[in-house]
């Protein structure tokens, strides 16, 4: 054994550098202490009640607006048709000889004119002297009629006395026959020009109003060639055209307004023709006008046909708005606030109104103001 002790060495720092990652790690570990510790009060924290939902917010009105209800009320029926201004009959006036020149023409368009009046004058010389030639020839015929007949009588003496030949009195019998024929013949060719002179003055057949004027002084005229239009006895109607349905209710002598800008003319309905055309399904009714009615023909007018009168349904305009190509209204339910839209068959208007034929019933309220910003089931406020 060993008598003295052994000598134990203290450590010694060792003198190499700590490693580089050792300096993270106590940061490391502090972070997940204080995680965990987050987590636990999470976990430990006691539950709140649940909260109530958040009520949702009050339906807003979309407009504020006035309505009326849909009444009954005595409507006169009446038929809306426009079309224009026409002459009643308009007459078409030419020549009926060709190659004369026109020397005088004393009226215009406008003009009013008398039946018999002259509206003009051909060149009339060259049948002027035909017609004296026609004359001549007429009373040539006349005198060689009378001096037959008078041999004939004297050859019919002789053979009762029996002093001259039958074969005789044939021959003068033959001779008269001869120059009646002759003077017919000389007669019919006077009337033939004396027909053409007179067709030289042109003349009104009937009282009216010249429309037209085609030719003037120094023209030369054409066989069958327009000269002048005249409106018969200056009466005008209006051509109105009238859907096909609506034909049933116009009769003729029914009372009628026509309105032409501002201006509204009382007339009563002429006629109504018998054909509709296929192509627009509309009908004619001529409606005769006043002869102070101040229109012209061409002139675009309106007109409504009075009928008898009827109860209708009636509601104001305002309340009838178009969807979807077709009259609606906007319905608001007795104790409801929403609107119902309604689709329509809208009737004839009058003084702001408009029938119902279908769609509403009396009493049903519908909307009169702000209809045209609606839309079904909008919610709305009634204006105080």
């Amino acid at each position: 054994m060993l008598d003295r002790p052994i000598p134990i060495e203290a450590p010694q720092e060792s003198s190499a550098p700590a490693r580089p990652g050792r300096r993270w790690l106590w940061p490391a570990l502090l972070g997940l202490v204080l995680a965990g510790g987050a987590i636990a009060t999470v976990q430990w924290r006691p539950s709140h009640p649940t909260a109530r939902p958040v009520a949702a917010p009050a339906a807003v009105p979309a407009l504020t607006v006035a309505i009326a209800p849909a009444a009954m009320r005595r409507m006169a029926a009446s038929v809306v048709g426009d079309g224009s201004i026409v002459p009643w009959q308009e007459l078409v006036i030419g020549t009926e000889v060709g190659g004369l020149r026109i020397v005088e023409a004393p009226l215009d368009e406008g003009m009013p004119v008398r039946a018999g009046e002259l509206l003009a004058r051909l060149d009339d010389r060259v049948l002027a002297a035909q017609a004296a030639q026609a004359e001549a020839a007429v009373n040539e015929a006349a005198s060689f009629l009378e001096f037959a007949r008078a041999e004939e009588a004297r050859s019919e003496a002789l053979v009762r006395s029996q002093a001259g030949s039958r074969q005789l009195l044939e021959q003068r019998q033959s001779v008269t026959r001869q120059a009646e024929a002759r003077l017919v013949s000389a007669g019919a060719r006077q009337a033939e020009v004396l027909a053409r002179l007179a067709q030289t003055r042109i003349l009104a057949p009937t009282d009216g109003i010249v429309s037209r004027v085609s030719v003037r002084i120094g023209a030369v005229t054409a066989l069958g060639q327009e000269m002048f239009r005249v409106i018969r006895d200056g009466r005008l109607e209006l051509e109105a055209r009238v859907p096909e349905l609506e034909l049933a209710g116009v009769q003729p002598g029914q009372s009628a307004t026509i309105r032409h800008g501002g201006r509204e003319i009382t007339a009563e309905v002429r006629l109504i023709a018998p054909v509709v055309a296929a192509e627009t399904r509309l009908g004619v009714v001529r409606i005769a006008l006043p002869a102070d009615s101040g229109l012209r023909p061409g002139m675009f007018a309106r007109a409504v046909i009075h009928g008898p009168a009827r109860e209708a349904i009636i509601v104001p305009a305002s309340a009838v708005v178009f969807r979807e190509g077709a009259p609606q209204a906007f319905v608001l339910p007795e104790g409801l606030e929403r609107v119902v839209m309604r689709r329509l068959v809208a009737g004839a208007r009058q003084d702001g109104m408009v029938e119902i034929t279908e769609g509403l019933t009396p009493g049903e309220r519908v909307v009169i103001a702000g209809a045209g910003f609606l839309v079904n089931g909008d919610l709305v406020r009634l204006a105080p």
